[in-house]
């Protein structure tokens, strides 16, 4: 709930209608607002466990898609995002608050870095039963980091990847949801306004 309220203040905050000045120069920041989305590749894993053959790593791959609400303004930008993660036996949704370092690298192209905080929401098939599902929540931090190519003054690429850690912990006889990082490689298009 604490997550929640946090991301209702901080989307307010967001959006709100402000006008940013400095003292020392009286000059009038004009920020940008985004609307993002995305599309990417990932995995969940664990460090490497004993099995009857040896040691390996546990991982389920999975698809993402992605939508972000953000805005950029004096090298920095602030996104509230929303990703639907597919995998096999499993759907999981992630919810959290993404703040990035913009380093101008020519006229047409940024380099980013940033950390993310936020909330995983997921449903497990219940292999006790035929037709439900078990439904967790946990959070996660971690950081992302890549390009930003402008394609005219409203639209830019980006190309980028993001590592999380996390602490699903849903380990029974029938399944073994035990993870404590993801991490997730996507393209975006991004609408500036």
């Amino acid at each position: 709930m604490k997550f929640f309220a946090l991301f209702f203040t901080l989307s307010t905050l967001l959006f709100a209608e402000l006008e940013i000045s400095f003292p020392e120069d009286e000059e009038v920041v004009d920020y940008k607002s985004i609307v993002a989305f995305e599309f990417g590749l990932g995995s969940l894993s664990r460090p490497k466990v004993n099995t009857i053959s040896g040691e390996a790593d546990i991982k389920r791959d999975f698809t993402n898609l992605g939508f972000k609400l953000g805005a950029e303004d004096i090298g920095l930008r602030l996104f509230l995002s929303y990703r639907p993660i597919i995998l096999q036996d499993a759907t999981a949704q992630s919810f959290g608050i993404e703040l990035d370092s913009m380093i101008d690298l020519s006229s047409k192209m940024k380099f980013f870095y940033g950390l993310a905080v936020g909330g995983l929401l997921y449903e497990i098939v219940d292999k006790n039963e035929t037709s439900t599902y078990k439904t967790s929540w946990n959070n996660y931090y971690g950081f992302g980091t890549g390009l930003v190519f402008e394609i005219s003054k409203q639209f830019e690429i980006e190309f980028s990847g993001r590592y999380s850690i996390t602490n699903i912990n849903d380990d029974s006889v029938d399944s073994s949801y035990v993870f404590d990082q993801f991490m997730n490689y996507y393209i975006g298009l991004n609408y500036k306004f």
